[in-house]
């Protein structure tokens, strides 16, 4: 995603099989899509989550991704959509996959098991464990986050910098994979979406520090960033995930960048897209001056 130059695509969306989000068929935020003049669309709905996390987890997850009964019916409809639909918009078929530490291999087997259905992958941290390694939820609700990461909210640099050494580990985990699917990194700064609420520091240079290298982790495996517009409508955050100077950084780096609109219901297709458009048109315009 530079500029202009570009083919227009939601690279992250979801379904009724979130169990968060509408009942609306995918159908409906396909035509969407199309009338917004989409040129292509990822439906990366979560993959379930593995049976022994569904069984030994702490909060509420019965919402929090597909039910493993649903995933037949949801790869079909992909399927079929993606053939009904092939004249009017490039559908790509895909998970958001949960990185969870300790669960590797169970998310590895499901990978395998798909990889011929795959073609991409947004590849997101929403459980990390806490001090007393338990995992918890980091985007459920603040008051999860507040049960759960108590002692880190103290200091929250910790906080951002357990966040992030999951995520170097998701990274580092994601491998072998056929190289015809694309790998993204999902909303690389979710662990600001109660940012507001909590009244979150800005990351201290220790922070940055960890997330140029997880930046350039990415460069050299050639995976992509999603730029999640979401957060900018949530009520505790206002900022797209990763925030802006993070997405420059990225940006400068090679690394691609592919508009997310996180949609869990029909009318949140494409939101804020031109917000997410115009701030990679300045990015390019950033490095245009700085070539002249």
């Amino acid at each position: 995603m530079r500029g202009n130059d570009y083919a227009k695509k939601d690279g992250h969306t979801h379904t009724k099989w979130s169990h968060h989000g509408s009942n609306q068929s995918l159908e409906e935020y396909i035509e969407r899509a199309i009338a917004l003049g989409f040129d292509e669309y990822t439906v990366s709905e979560h993959a379930p989550l593995p049976l022994d996390f569904l069984k030994n987890s702490i909060g509420p997850i019965d919402d929090s991704a597909m039910h493993w009964e649903e995933l037949n019916d949801y790869q079909a409809e992909v399927t079929r959509l993606k053939k009904k639909y092939a004249a009017k918009i490039n559908i790509k078929q895909g998970f958001e996959i949960d990185y969870i530490a300790d669960y590797e291999p169970q998310i590895r087997a499901f990978l395998r098991d798909n990889s011929d259905w795959i073609d991409e992958i947004v590849l997101s941290v929403h459980f990390m464990k806490n001090r007393a390694g338990q995992l918890y939820g980091i985007d459920y609700s603040p008051e999860l986050l507040a049960e759960g990461f108590k002692l880190e909210l103290a200091n929250p640099q910790e906080l951002f910098q357990r966040y992030y050494a999951t995520l170097a580990q998701s990274v580092e985990f994601i491998t072998g994979l056929p190289q015809n699917i694309n790998i993204r990194i999902g909303h690389m700064t979710l662990i600001r979406k109660y940012q507001k609420y909590f009244d979150l520091p800005d990351f201290d240079h220790k922070i940055y520090s960890t997330i140029r290298d997880i930046l350039e982790m990415l460069h050299n495996r050639h995976y992509q960033l999603d730029f999640n517009a979401a957060g900018i409508s949530k009520p505790y955050n206002g900022e797209p995930y990763p925030s802006l100077d993070i997405a420059k950084a990225a940006h400068e780096m090679g690394i691609t960048l592919v508009y997310g609109s996180d949609a869990h219901q029909v009318q949140d297709v494409g939101q804020h897209f031109d917000i997410i458009q115009q701030a990679m048109q300045s990015f390019d315009k950033i490095v245009h001056d700085e070539q002249a």
